[in-house]
């Protein structure tokens, strides 16, 4: 059985000019870490609030750990737990409260509600401050709130919508631990993101949406594959002229004073002397998925007049 089946799934709200998400099919299989990427507005959130039977899908059919979204919703409810992307802790309520509280009501007993919140909180760092009214944390803290109420419970499939925005680098590793933990105990995910890093680290499975439509989908290494050039030379412009890389690749500039060239294994012994025969400091290194994200939503690699993503 799949943690998720969605077919030709279609989401257009009212009095919208064009649909959030057109004809979406999705196959998302059990124990896994999926991720959707997109640009902002792209239909992600609209796609998970729709698994979580918060919406629903203007025609096609979802299935949520074998129930249907819309006929099958409350067994859903039960069996799911969810990071909002704009979810906030009640003012008031501490850290200790919110899990502890979440639990009971997911009908959870006082003991086994006292040591499930007592292990989140310690391993994303909150437990120092388990006392303290929401009100009075850090925004990275009160995020962490949401995550940890989420992650303390037994649920079967976790929607994770941008759960590290806001975080310290130091935050966000204690998430990534905590979500390869819930994996670790066959646990199913489904991730939004738009940090790169985080989705290359945690994902089994990558899809990306833009503008409500799939344009790509697979492993990290079947999406480096949509670059045909599978190496990436960043190159000091200082007194570089752009056109001499061209014969060796699509060049792009950074905008941060490094050109970034992407080529064949074949052209990086030649870019390295050119390189060094400048005294340029230079870094060779494969595709990324960052790269992969600009090159398919924002234009192809180099294709605007500035030469930039």
């Amino acid at each position: 059985m799949l943690a998720i089946d969605a077919a030709v799934v279609t989401k257009v709200y009212k009095g919208a000019h064009q649909a959030a998400l057109s004809e979406v099919s999705l196959k998302v299989e059990r124990g896994k870490v999926f991720t959707l990427l997109g640009r902002n507005g792209a239909g992600k959130t609209t796609f998970v609030r729709m698994c979580a039977t918060q919406l629903t899908p203007t025609s096609g059919n979802i299935s949520v750990l074998g129930y249907d979204v819309t006929r099958q919703a409350k067994q859903i409810r039960n069996l799911i737990s969810i990071v909002p992307q704009e979810g906030r802790p009640l003012r008031a309520l501490t850290s200790w409260d919110h899990v502890y509280n979440w639990l009971q009501i997911r009908g959870e007993g006082k003991r086994v509600a006292n040591e499930k919140t007592e292990e989140i909180l310690r391993k994303l760092e909150l437990y120092e401050a388990r006392d303290r009214p929401a009100m009075n944390l850090s925004g990275g803290m009160k995020q962490k709130i949401l995550v940890a109420m989420a992650m303390a419970t037994d649920a079967q499939l976790l929607f994770l919508d941008e759960p590290t925005i806001g975080l310290d680098p130091v935050s966000r590793r204690q998430v990534w631990s905590a979500i390869k933990d819930w994996k670790s105990k066959g646990g199913s995910i489904l991730l939004t993101t738009h940090y790169m890093d985080e989705a290359e680290l945690l994902s089994d499975y990558i899809v990306i949406i833009n503008r409500g439509t799939v344009i790509a989908q697979g492993t990290i290494q079947e999406l480096r594959r949509v670059i045909p050039q599978n190496t990436r030379v960043d190159i000091s412009r200082d007194g570089l002229d752009i056109e001499v890389l061209r014969p060796y690749g699509s060049v792009v500039d950074t905008g941060a004073g490094m050109l970034r060239v992407f080529a064949f294994e074949s052209a990086v012994h030649e870019l390295s002397e050119l390189a060094l025969r400048k005294n340029l400091s230079f870094t060779v290194s494969p595709v990324t998925l960052d790269d992969v994200f600009v090159y398919l939503v924002g234009g192809g690699i180099g294709d605007d007049q500035n030469g930039r993503y």
